[in-house]
Formats: C-alpha cells, sequence, structure tokens
C-alpha cells in the first residue's frame, strides 16, 4: 500500500488530511500472526499496539491486568490509616469534587465503606458557593461532625493551606487525585495517593481521579483480605466497574492501559439491567434502557445530566442518585437531573448565540489568533463548555470569562498546536491566578486587564503557531481499497471499542469515488448530505452530517476522496454497510 506524496498535505474545504504509513513489517507480522485485516492492523499501530502480544491484551482486555495498587507511594500507609478508621468506628468523611469524576469517585468510597461497616459520610462542595476543592468553611463543617480521617477524591493535591487546617483541627486527611502536583505538596496530609507526584513510579499515569479511587479500593480489599482481624466477607470490587467507568469517560483521560479495562467491562455492565436503581432510571429517562452502551452514550447522555447540578451548583443529587436503594427517590433524582440539564442547555444556548454574535460583530476570528470573550451576565457553570464550542467552530485557542465585582473567572480551551497552560504562564503576570494543562485552564483575572489579556494572548499564540496551525487535520489511519471495506473490517472495528481519548475511532481514506448519483440534504435544517458513490463497480451508500457547506463542490465534482469510518445502517431488519464521511474533497484520480 503505498502512500501518495501530497496525501499528508491534501486540503478540503475545511480541513487538512495527514497520513503516515506504519511500519510494514509491523503491518504484516499483525496480518499473519492474527488474522488482522491490513487497514485495522495499520490502525492498531497508530495506537502504539505494535507486537502480537500487545495485540492479545489489546482485544482480550483482561482484568487480571490491573497493575498492583501497591505500586502507588502512599498506599501501603492509606490503607493500614483507613482499616483503623474501620476497627476503631472512627468516622470518616469522603471530600469530593463537583464533576462526574468527583461525584463517582465519592459514591464509589462511601458505597464500599458502607459495605464494610464503616462510619462514613459524604462532602460534595457548591460551585458557585465554594469554588473547586478543599476550603476552611467546609473543614470547619467537617469537624464540627467529629471527623477523624477525611478522604479527599480527585482534588487536594494542591490544598497546602487547606489540607495544614484540617490537620490543626486533629483530621488526619488521605488525599487521592490525580491531578498535578504544585510547587508545594501538602506536607500535613498523613498520606497522599497521586501517580501524578514528581516522584511516584506507578507505571500508568492516566488515571482518572475515580481510577485512583478504585485503586485504593483494591489495595484496600487485599489488605483486609489477608487480615486476621477483620472476620467479614467482602464486598466484590468488580460490581463497582460502572462507577468507575462514568468517571472515567466523563474525565476524558485516554482510554488505554487500566482505563481501557475499566471501560470494556464496566460498559457490559452499564448495558445490562443494574442493581443501581439510579443508574435504571437515568437510562429509562434517557431512552437508553436496553441499549447496548458505548462510550459516545455515557459522555453525551448520562454524564451532562449527572455534571448538569454540578455546573448549576449543589452536586448532591449526584452522588444520592448513585448511592441511593429506593426505586422512587431514583425516579424522582433522574427526572431532576433531567430537567437540570435542560435548564443548562439552554443557559449554554443563549450564551453561545451570544458569543457568536460578539465574534462575527468584531471580526474576532479574524483579527486575532486566540479568542478572547466576557460578560457579567455569563453562568460561571457553563462558560467551560461555551469554550469548547467556540473552539471546535473557530479553530482558536479561546478563553471565555464572567464577571463579578470587577474580577473575572474565566475557562479557556485549546487546539493541539498551542500548550495552554504554558501560553498562560507566559503571560501570567496579567492573571490573578490560573491552572490547567495543554487543552484546558481556568483563571482569574481583575476587569482593567481583560483587553490586555486579548492582545497579549494574540501575541504569544501568534509567536509561537504559523498558519498551517490553524487549519484542523484529520489523521488518516489508513489508505483502503473498495474491497477491503467489507463486514470483516467493520467486526473488527467492534472489537476495537471502547472508542475516545487515546483510543480514537479509526478514521480510513478511499480515493477516486465515482459520484453513482446527485447528493442530496436531509435532516430538519437539510444539513446532512446523503448519498451514493462508486469504485471498480462497488457501490457505496455515504452519510455525512453538518455538512451544508460541501453544497457546490458535490454538484461540480464528479470523482471524490473521502475520509470516513465505516458503519452498519439498519433499516427494516436490512443491515448494509455505510460510509460515514469525516470529509470528503474533490479527487484527482478518475
Amino acid at each position: 500500500m503505498g502512500i501518495d506524496k501530497d496525501v499528508s498535505l491534501a486540503k478540503s474545504i475545511k480541513y487538512r488530511w495527514v497520513y503516515e504509513q506504519a511500519d510494514k513489517s509491523n503491518i504484516f507480522q499483525l496480518n499473519t500472526s492474527l488474522g488482522i485485516p491490513i487497514p485495522i492492523a495499520e490502525a492498531l499501530i497508530k495506537r502504539g499496539i505494535i507486537s502480537v502480544d500487545d495485540a492479545k491484551i489489546y482485544f482480550d482486555v483482561p482484568l487480571k491486568d490491573l497493575i498492583n495498587p501497591f505500586l502507588l507511594k502512599d498506599m501501603e500507609k492509606a490503607v493500614k490509616r483507613i482499616t483503623q478508621a474501620i476497627f476503631n468506628r472512627e468516622k470518616i468523611c469522603i471530600y469530593g469534587d463537583y464533576d462526574v469524576d468527583g461525584i463517582t469517585s465519592t459514591s464509589l468510597l462511601y458505597l464500599f465503606l458502607k459495605e464494610l461497616n464503616a462510619r462514613v459520610i459524604y462532602y460534595v462542595p457548591n460551585r458557585l458557593e465554594e469554588g473547586y476543592g478543599l476550603n476552611k468553611e467546609a473543614i470547619d463543617d467537617i469537624a464540627g461532625q467529629n471527623v477523624d480521617l477525611m478522604i479527599t477524591v480527585d482534588c487536594g493535591i494542591t490544598a497546602v493551606s487547606e489540607v495544614a487546617y484540617a490537620a490543626s483541627k486533629g483530621i488526619d486527611v488521605i488525599i487521592t487525585d490525580h491531578h498535578q502536583q504544585g510547587d508545594e505538596l501538602p506536607v500535613k496530609a498523613y498520606a497522599i495517593v497521586n501517580p501524578m507526584q514528581f516522584d511516584d513510579n506507578y507505571p500508568f499515569k492516566h488515571l482518572s481521579g475515580v481510577g485512583v479511587a478504585f485503586k485504593l479500593l483494591m489495595a484496600l480489599r487485599y489488605h483486609l483480605h489477608n487480615s486476621t482481624d477483620y472476620k467479614y466477607s467482602l464486598p466484590n470490587l468488580k460490581k463497582y466497574l460502572d462507577i468507575v467507568t462514568l468517571g472515567t469517560i466523563a474525565d476524558v483521560v485516554p482510554l488505554i492501559g487500566e482505563n481501557r479495562i475499566f471501560v470494556k467491562h464496566g460498559l457490559k455492565m452499564l448495558s445490562e439491567k443494574s442493581s443501581r436503581v439510579g443508574l435504571e432510571e437515568l437510562k429509562k429517562i434517557t431512552g437508553l434502557t436496553n441499549v447496548s452502551l458505548n462510550a459516545s452514550h455515557i459522555g453525551f447522555i448520562i454524564a451532562p445530566r449527572i455534571n448538569a447540578v454540578g455546573r448549576m451548583g449543589c452536586s448532591d443529587r449526584g452522588v444520592r442518585l448513585l448511592i441511593t436503594d429506593d426505586r422512587n427517590e431514583a425516579r424522582w433524582l433522574a427526572e431532576e437531573l433531567d430537567m437540570e440539564n435542560r435548564y443548562r442547555q439552554g443557559i449554554e444556548k443563549t450564551i453561545l448565540a451570544e458569543s457568536y454574535a460578539k465574534i462575527e460583530r468584531h471580526r474576532l476570528h479574524e483579527k486575532y489568533r486566540g479568542i478572547v470573550l466576557y460578560s457579567e451576565d455569563w453562568h460561571p457553570g457553563v462558560i467551560g463548555i461555551v469554550a469548547s464550542r467556540v473552539v471546535e467552530k473557530y479553530f482558536r485557542p479561546t478563553i471565555v470569562i464572567t464577571m463579578e465585582n470587577g474580577l473575572g473567572k474565566g475557562s479557556a480551551r485549546s487546539i493541539p498546536a498551542f500548550h495552554l497552560y504554558d501560553g498562560l504562564k507566559d503571560i501570567s503576570e496579567l492573571l490573578v491566578s490560573f491552572g490547567g494543562h495543554k487543552y484546558a485552564a481556568g483563571l482569574k483575572i481583575n476587569a482593567e486587564n481583560i483587553k490586555t489579556l486579548q492582545k497579549e494572548f494574540h501575541n504569544i499564540i501568534s509567536s509561537q503557531l504559523t498558519d498551517e496551525d490553524f487549519i484542523p487535520e484529520i489523521n488518516i489511519d489508513a489508505i483502503v481499497t473498495e474491497n477491503q471495506v467489507n463486514d470483516e473490517l467493520i467486526q473488527w472495528l467492534n472489537k476495537m471499542r471502547p472508542f475516545g481519548s487515546g483510543n480514537s475511532e479509526p478514521i480510513f481514506l478511499m480515493k477516486g469515488l465515482r459520484k453513482y448519483q446527485q447528493f442530496f440534504y436531509i435532516g430538519k435544517d437539510k444539513k446532512h448530505i446523503k448519498g451514493f458513490l462508486e469504485k471498480n463497480g462497488k457501490v457505496f451508500q455515504v452519510i455525512g452530517y453538518n455538512m451544508p457547506e460541501y453544497e457546490q463542490i458535490l454538484k461540480k465534482s464528479e470523482y471524490f476522496d473521502i475520509a470516513f469510518i465505516p458503519e452498519y445502517n439498519t433499516w427494516l431488519g436490512e443491515k448494509t454497510v455505510q460510509l460515514k464521511l469525516k470529509d470528503i474533497r474533490e479527487s484527482d484520480e478518475c
């Protein structure tokens, strides 16, 4: 399979196509040893799955390949302290974050410790009133409830003064987190379990907060199993993988390594009738009962409803949904979360429309390499989502800020070529505070510095990026012939699931297809294209979503190159292969 020299440079109306062929000897080895189709073999190699053994593990995804949790720094110290608290009937508080990762982490530890008959409560801060992470007012509340041990989940690694304050109140603090540590660790913590610590040698660095919490429970269960003093039956950890999967997908961590193991097994559980009545009721209200769930169902339907309550203020209902065993309460909570999500969507839609209008009116996407938007009227719970949507539409690093009493709180999102955290660091003198990573960040800024921020944000981006960096890319996994697009290809694609960050759904390129009939537009707004293309006598049905700008090229051209994902289209019980377009361009092959 050769590569045309222009493939990596090829452009369509919207995208630059990038393709680099994998090593042919590695493709051949996977193909001959395991019978993997050549396009799938190449897609695996692009994901770092090179050897036959790697491929076997990738497809089998055995639970036994979960890593020894005691390799995490401070794990043994943490589980011994928790065991002591259980045996001595000390009061334990789980302190979580208000997003889905935090909510699932909180629910996971609470349910497991409850099964061990521990004295356990939980605390999730109000986003609007308390903000992210630990705060001293919450610690006062927790201390007032005579808590002896506090376990943080999905937060705490940067809470230096807050942990010291809790220690001064006589509370031992075990931190479990997965975020980057700051320049200073909370040295007053009893133990810190976080694979991202600089001196932690745990081999897998991509765990979500709920993933770290699950590793804690693995270690705790093992420790109790080997304790001569513990006489009771221990919970089966596998039954909690549905909760772990929910938080892992929602936090958009790479679906590789241990995360892939969690999600592969957890999705099966989530697709079945659950003993967790809250998830069953949420599936009912979203129309997902008796559906074989994939990562998209979780990421775009289930998780946003749990996230919505945290974005708009109080996250307690999300935890209650996951821990309740009362059907009526679960039904009421599911309805509340669904209603809250609709409310959140309405606010988001309004702010997004205002954002687009500002950009177009002032031509911000033409004047600046980075977009900065701000208003005193925008809800802080949705500005991160709005920033993401602006990036998707204009492909510019974007900061969206809401103002209150002269202080701006902002959410920022970026494009692959620009490291957002490093960029903000270079202009940090303008900011009150900031934090984040390559693609997402949060910040605070005084109102008088916002206009300067727009200029400096533009300047720092311009100094690092070229014009080509502002053209979104489509990465092609393999170039295929018409005969390679068949049932076998789709069946192997399904074996590669779950797809997500770090294990994206493969995109294939086929060149020189002839228009078999005129394309037509479908859907309520006539934005989706549908048609038939032919190559060497083989006809393919194709569909492309949200592609109205392609109308002229589809009318005037006869031959096309397509970037696509093959899938099944089921109509009236008949299953046929359909090509879902990611992009399409006029072909020079006839």
